[in-house]
This record gives structure tokens, C-alpha cells and sequence, in this order.
């Protein structure tokens, strides 16, 4: 803390990894722009948290301005509040959604709060001398933040919502990390197609002449489903075919992608 006055409450959110496999998988997530119409309390948030990271040797944050705009949201609730500062208060969606619901997209989340602060400098001190919210500021893995600061009678209350964002590739971009996954575990017939894609969208659990169709859906495209590895070591199959679709939950939590893989 930087004063008895000052609150502070830091929240993470780890990347999802859980697997849900019937031959059907899912896993449950922008990148920086400028920083257009950020205040100067924010701007200054920014400056000192990218200051603390590169004293660490961490790469800094870029703005990213749908977390932003979820940050600010929030922090206009937690001034408002009386008592405790909360992630989530009765009626408000948590912070995944909040995220989710301003465009963002992302496969892990975090955030920092703070309240009842003479100026950026204090916040930014409290949340230094706190390990969950220094954790937050340090953490390698993330790559963009948004911030929000609302002043409600002469003190700051602040929000900051740090995110491991990835942008949402083109669908060759994706059949492509598929394709090289696939060739990496022995199928050295492998080729995109519109029967994939097809099959993609449709979530059909058969395709004209596959031995077996495969589909899920999760934040690294590139990375196989374990049920599939192991039903490609245990039969011959010949080739693949692979599609890729939107996700099935935009705007609902983690950024996902999916795929349909179809075995001859």
C-alpha cells in the first residue's frame, strides 16, 4: 500500500488448457494500438508500468485499446462502489467478459486495481509493493494492457487489465499451423480443402470418404489434440485434409480457433 488510504486488488487469469475430446475438442482468451484518447492518468500508468518492466528486463506492454475501454468501464463501477474494491460486483460480468465484450482477444488475463489515490504515482507505487499485483505487472507473458482511471471526489480509483493478446489470423494462416503440426507427427500427405472447411462449419461427424473426422477448437491451432496424436499412431492413415472456420464463442471468453481434420 502507498497510504492508509489507498486500495488495491490484483486478479490473474492463467491461459486455458483443458482438453474436452469426443473426436470434438475445445479449449476456452488485440494487439497494441496507439494510445488514441487515453488520459494523461493513464498515459502515465502506462509510462511507469513499461519503466518497472524494462527495469526487469521484460518487454513492455502495448496499449491495447479495447481492454481499454473494458478497463474504464469497470473502473467507473469501483469508484462508484462503497467499500471494498471488487473484480466483480453483484450484476457485472467478470473480467473475461468485460474484456471480451470490447473486442479484445486474448488467451490469458489478468487485473489490477486500485483505489482512493492522490495521483498515478501512488496507485502505481501500491501495486510495486504488492506481490499479486507486481506479478501481474512483471508477467512476461503478457503483452498488451488497457487502463482506466476515474477521479470521483478529488481521488483516482484505476484499473488495470493486462492480457496475453493474439490477433485473429486469416483462415490460411491457421489451416497452414494445422498442416505443419500434422507433418511434424509423420502425415506427409497433407493439404487444405474446401471438404474441410466445409466440414469445419458444419461440425458434421462424417465426411465423403474419411476413415475418421476430427474437430476442436482452442487458442493455439497449431497444437494437436492428444486423441488425435495417439489415433494416428495406432492406424494407417494415408492423408489429411484440414479446414478451419471461425470460432464457435466470439465476444464469450478466450480467443479460440476452429479446425476439422479429416483422415483417409
Amino acid at each position: 500500500m502507498c497510504g492508509e488510504e489507498t486500495l488495491s486488488v490484483g486478479l490473474r487469469f492463467g491461459v486455458i488448457r483443458k482438453f474436452i475430446v469426443l473426436f470434438s475438442v475445445f479449449m476456452a482468451a488485440a494487439t497494441g494500438m496507439a494510445q488514441a484518447g487515453a488520459s494523461p492518468a493513464e498515459r502515465a500508468l502506462l509510462q511507469m508500468a513499461n519503466q518497472f518492466r524494462a527495469e526487469h528486463g521484460v518487454a513492455p506492454l502495448a496499449w491495447n485499446s479495447a481492454l481499454a475501454r473494458a478497463a474504464r468501464v469497470h473502473a467507473r463501477r469501483i469508484a462508484a462502489e462503497p467499500g471494498n474494491l471488487e473484480h466483480q460486483y453483484p450484476g457485472e460480468a467478470d473480467v473475461i467478459a468485460r474484456a471480451s465484450r470490447e473486442g479484445a482477444l486474448f488467451t490469458a488475463i489478468a487485473e489490477n486495481l486500485a483505489g482512493r489515490g492522490q495521483n498515478p504515482a501512488q496507485l502505481h507505487q501500491g501495486w510495486m509493493n504488492s506481490p499479486v499485483h507486481r506479478a501481474n505487472l512483471l508477467n512476461p507473458k503478457m503483452n498488451a494492457v488497457g487502463i482506466g482511471v476515474v477521479e470521483r471526489q478529488g481521488l483516482l480509483y484505476a484499473v488495470e487489465d493486462f492480457a496475453q493478446a493474439v490477433s485473429a489470423p486469416r483462415q490460411t494462416v491457421v489451416e497452414s499451423q494445422v498442416m505443419a503440426a500434422l507433418q511434424k507427427v509423420g502425415m506427409t500427405s497433407v493439404r487444405m480443402t474446401k471438404a474441410a472447411r466445409s466440414n469445419c462449419e458444419s461440425q458434421s461427424n462424417t465426411a465423403e470418404g474419411a476413415q475418421l473426422v476430427v474437430h476442436w477448437e482452442g487458442p493455439n491451432p497449431g497444437q494437436l489434440p492428444e486423441a488425435l496424436v495417439q489415433q494416428m499412431s495406432r492406424a494407417a492413415y494415408h492423408s489429411a485434409a484440414v479446414g478451419a472456420c471461425p470460432g464457435s464463442r466470439p465476444g464469450q471468453g478466450f480467443t479460440t480457433y476452429r479446425v476439422a481434420v479429416l483422415l483417409y
